[in-house]
């Protein structure tokens, strides 16, 4: 959809929150709503000739369960480290995914209640592109907002998945 809305609204859009972890994740964490960053006027005149309506801070299709969330217009992210995803119908930019843990690490400390969710997408995510991570950056961004302490928990909880997937070496 953030390819076919991009197009529509004729702006650029970035895929973030667990929208984009979804796609990182090939949908084994699925999120409830399409968070996206862009020129949330032309965003949301395209969801309105959509059919979309306001819900809140949501639009909504009810009748196709979508939800759309128009986050804001920056990226906050470092956007020489946004990827593109080809879609049949066009590209579309995903948030990094040092940023998307950086941010679930935050929201930990930040939501009560919702930590250990959010904690265990951070640790899925890292888990799934640990070899592509960049520690230092995820570690700045965290920091930021007060969460470098639970960058060692999730080393700590990389660990094991680490050494159970490591292939025994012959000879």
């Amino acid at each position: 959809m953030g390819a076919l809305l991009a197009k529509e609204a004729a702006t650029d859009i970035v895929i973030v929150g667990g929208s984009a972890i979804e796609i990182y994740s090939s949908g084994i964490y699925v999120s409830t709503d399409i968070d996206l960053v862009g020129e949330r006027p032309s965003i949301i005149k395209a969801l309105e000739r959509w059919g979309f309506h306001r819900e809140g801070r949501l639009w909504s299709r009810p009748d196709l369960g979508l939800w759309v969330d128009p986050v804001g217009r920056f990226y906050t992210g470092d956007v020489g480290r946004l990827r593109v995803v080809s879609t049949p119908y066009g590209s579309v930019r995903l948030a990094s995914v040092e940023d998307l843990i950086a941010k679930r690490l935050i929201e930990t400390k930040v939501w009560p209640g919702g930590g250990t969710e959010l904690l265990g997408q951070a640790v899925a995510l890292a888990a799934e592109y640990q070899d592509e991570i960049d520690w230092d950056y995820m570690s700045r961004v965290a920091a930021e907002d007060g969460a470098e302490d639970l960058i060692p928990e999730l080393r700590r909880r990389l660990a094991p998945a680490r050494t159970r997937t490591r292939t025994p070496r012959s000879g």
